[in-house]
């Protein structure tokens, strides 16, 4: 199933949640919400090593770690997407939108777009087998509110 965008916009804008995992504007989640994070090294012989002989790897090694690193992250990672973008693609008429959801209806202001986040994947599953989503307001690195199971957005 797919989600749109609708009601009071210049164009009706189709979401399609499954492709996202491979749009470069996806984020992770943990990423955008953070904690403190605190520094530590494990081996510190090894990193001051590094640091004063020079670290050199074959760079294929590089390479393959890169891969190997990025399918990882896809397969367990929980991403998001900023719905921004998508939201100015339908060139409201409004500065409202309904969105429908698990709980009800939720009106947001459009003006806050840039702290409205679709979540559509979970330790690298689909958060929903018809692939729906649940929108997240996070701002300055907390998660204020999450609207779970969003069936339709719509301005008003």
């Amino acid at each position: 199933m797919l989600l749109t965008i609708s009601g009071k916009v210049e164009f009706t804008i189709t979401l399609d949640s499954s492709a996202w995992i491979f749009d470069d504007r996806k984020l992770h989640l943990d990423t955008l919400v953070s904690s403190e994070d605190e520094i530590s090294f494990e081996d510190n012989k090894e990193w001051n090593r590094q640091i004063i002989e020079g670290d050199t790897l074959p760079p294929t090694l590089k390479t393959e770690k890169q891969f190997k690193s990025t399918k990882q992250e896809l397969l367990e990672g929980t991403f998001v997407m900023n719905l921004s973008p998508f939201l100015e693609y339908a060139e409201p008429e409004t500065f409202t939108y309904r969105i429908t959801h698990k709980d009800g209806v939720t009106e947001l202001p459009y003006k806050d777009r840039y702290s409205h986040y679709a979540q559509f994947s979970k330790e690298g599953k689909r958060l929903y087998d018809d692939s729906m989503i649940d929108i997240l307001i996070i701002e300055n690195n907390l998660l204020l509110e999450r609207y779970e199971y969003v069936t339709k957005i719509e301005f008003i």
